[in-house]
């Protein structure tokens, strides 16, 4: 990582009016910014659930009130949703862009991006996520944005998704560092995984290579939190 302190500096810079402390970080989109497409999914997957006999709910493993679509790009997910989530990487002319889990495209018949959501019987959204792939050669590189329709303190923080305990480890360590980086090698790959929050949104960036490709990986990483940098820098 040879220039990731000096962009850990750099964005943290231009992220801290959008993550100041526990108290303003992460706080809960707004449901009137949640578009109808999205309930209408909602409605249609409990309603879908209610059908069922007791004994089939007893017997799924289907989790009711979890919802999937899949687009073919960031920006047809973001009208689908309702909101714009900065998403500069996309744009990247040095990435090419792949599945969500960033295999090369049209592998397994996997989608570009896939958007996930979670929402009660009654119609309440408690989170979204949304998920795109790219390649730097043979390096992968995982785009996740979540937003959340509840605060933080309200959470259990041993809760079962996930999701949310991601939201809760993050702002644990918040104080001590906005750009939150951890690496993982293995016989099979090494991987560096970042989380930074912006305003609402929790983004994860995941980069993922061989395991003697440790610099093409920290490098891409680089990359990528340099894009965010500039975007967010725009923006403010």
């Amino acid at each position: 990582m040879k220039k990731i302190w000096t962009l850990l500096f750099a964005l943290t810079t231009v992220l801290l009016a959008g993550c100041q402390g526990d108290q303003n970080c992460l706080e809960p989109i707004s449901s009137d910014s949640i578009s109808q497409d999205v309930y209408n999914d909602l409605q249609r997957e409990w309603d879908s659930w209610n059908l069922l006999s007791r004994e089939s709910k007893m017997f799924s493993s289907h989790l009711p009130g979890y919802c999937q679509r899949s687009f073919d790009d960031w920006a047809e997910c973001e009208t689908f949703l309702g909101f714009f989530i900065p998403n500069p990487v996309e744009e990247c002319t040095w990435l090419e862009q792949a599945t969500y889990v960033a295999m090369p495209a049209g592998f397994m018949d996997a989608p570009r991006i896939q958007a996930s959501w979670y929402g009660t019987e009654d119609a309440h959204v408690e989170w979204i996520s949304v998920q795109s792939g790219y390649r730097n050669g043979d390096i992968r590189v995982t785009i996740d944005a979540t937003l959340y329709g509840d605060p933080a303190d309200t959470k259990p923080s041993d809760s079962g998704w996930g999701i949310e305990i991601e939201r809760q480890n993050y702002l644990k360590q918040v104080d001590d560092s906005q750009l939150q980086i951890s690496s993982e090698t293995t016989n099979e790959y090494f991987s560096n995984t970042a989380y930074q929050a912006y305003g609402n949104i929790l983004y994860c960036f995941r980069v993922i290579g061989d395991p003697d490709a440790r610099s093409q990986v920290e490098d891409t990483l680089d990359q990528v939190i340099a894009a965010f940098s500039e975007e967010f820098s725009q923006s403010a």
